[in-house]
């Protein structure tokens, strides 16, 4: 098995389950983005602003991040990134969010 504990084989399912039924690209062979009223969504418009060639994030004032590691069970791990997919974010914001309003539960 993987370093990802199979969340890549439930990744692509959910994946493939998503793109079900949507029109391909006929430059790329994918399903193509569609929407409500059935026509092909455009691509984001870039606005000129300075990204984070990496994470093509936009840098965000005041905020400043530590690389940070820990264990988890790979059950939340493969849920975490399912979620992440789907909700179409990174999984480190994922974390953060939860671990920020669990810190202010506490409080």
């Amino acid at each position: 098995m993987s370093k990802f504990g199979g969340a890549l084989k439930k990744l692509q399912a959910v994946q493939q389950e998503d793109s079900a039924g949507k029109p391909e690209n006929p430059n790329t062979g994918k399903p193509e983005a569609v929407t409500a009223a059935g026509a092909p969504a455009e691509a984001p418009k870039r606005t000129g602003k300075p990204e984070n060639l990496k994470s093509g994030e936009l840098p965000v004032a005041g905020i400043e991040r530590e690389k940070y590691s820990t264990y988890l069970d790979s059950e939340l791990v493969t849920a975490l990134k399912l979620h992440a997919v789907r909700h179409k974010m990174k999984h480190h914001h994922v974390v953060e969010a939860a671990l920020r309003a669990y810190l202010k539960d506490q409080e």
